[in-house]
């Protein structure tokens, strides 16, 4: 249950990270760059689970990094 707890508070930082990147480089850039993330056309290898990029379910409780979606989602909310 701790792991649980500890990949939530990352993947908060991971989008305070975001808005602090939108600040600096700008929201569009960022959002363009999250975009760019998405957009890649080599398949993730199966070692980067271990990073907790990816998956859904029930792996998304021990995932690290929000889905890219929610990332971009979360900075076009805020950018007005």
């Amino acid at each position: 249950l701790a792991s649980i707890v500890v990949c939530w508070f990352s993947r908060r930082r991971e989008f305070r990270a975001d808005s602090g990147g939108a600040r600096y480089a700008g929201t569009e850039n960022m959002i363009a760059a999250l975009e760019r993330l998405k957009g890649g056309t080599a398949p993730m290898p199966d070692g980067m689970a271990a990073f907790g990029i990816g998956g859904g379910g029930m792996l998304a409780l021990f995932s690290t990094h929000p889905p890219l979606d929610a990332r971009i989602a979360a900075l076009k909310a805020n950018r007005g």
